[in-house]
């Protein structure tokens, strides 16, 4: 199973289940599937359903923690860009769903180039309910995903939650198919995991601060 190490505070996998194309993939936390009474799951579980405090919360962290992630990569903003994985029935990212605007808002923070509507699909159906790897690669390979040049060598692509790692794979191949000899970097919100399966999981290594600046981001919903 995959592992994780620390780095300004974000969990660095350097592999998942499916990581071809990827060089790490960056989230902040586990959303545990079979506890979801845990903090950080129920917040991740009130975003996946569209909760505008939720939304409003994981904004404020991700704007909070990312530059020092940049940093402690040795990376400049201007030397990046910043892509996003596609919903299952987009072809292109939606300006106004909240993964590709944070993605957006992001970039001009850092001085990164935008490039959410570099990345195209064919439209499918959800994976999230297919248990089976080979159901799920199926489902898959109807988006054929493909992306368009990109004006930097350092490509991040931004998703909400990564399980297997399929579907930031999937970009980051297309991604390299029209940017060879890119790096290129996955980074979500949380990474989905049972402590059924992995009883080591858990979301003792977060930062102190971070749990003051989620909850300070939904206070601003009134």
């Amino acid at each position: 199973m995959p592992s994780f190490s620390s780095r300004a505070g974000w969990m660095e996998f350097n592999y998942l289940s499916s990581s071809a194309g990827l060089t790490r993939t960056y989230t902040l936390a586990y959303k545990l599937t079979d506890n979801s009474s845990e903090l950080w799951s129920e917040r991740f579980s009130r975003f996946k359903e569209r909760d505008q405090k939720a939304y409003f919360g994981a904004a404020r962290l991700i704007y909070a923690a990312f530059p020092p992630l940049l940093a402690a990569l040795g990376l400049d903003g201007s030397d990046c860009a910043f892509a996003c994985a596609l919903s299952s029935s987009e072809t292109t990212a939606a300006s106004d769903r909240q993964v590709p605007y944070i993605t957006t808002q992001l970039a001009i923070q850092v001085g990164a180039h935008e490039a959410t509507a570099a990345i195209t699909k064919q439209a499918h159906n959800r994976i999230h309910f297919l248990r089976g790897a080979a159901e799920r690669k199926a489902e898959l390979d109807k988006a054929q995903y493909t992306s368009a040049v990109l004006p930097a060598q350092n490509v991040f692509i931004f998703d909400d939650f990564v399980t297997r790692g399929d579907t930031l794979s999937r970009v980051a191949q297309a991604v390299l198919a029209t940017n060879p000899g890119a790096t290129v970097y996955g980074v979500a919100l949380g990474k989905t995991e049972r402590t059924a399966y992995d009883p080591r999981a858990n979301n003792s290594h977060l930062p102190a601060g971070w749990n003051q600046i989620w909850a300070n981001g939904e206070a601003e919903v009134a």
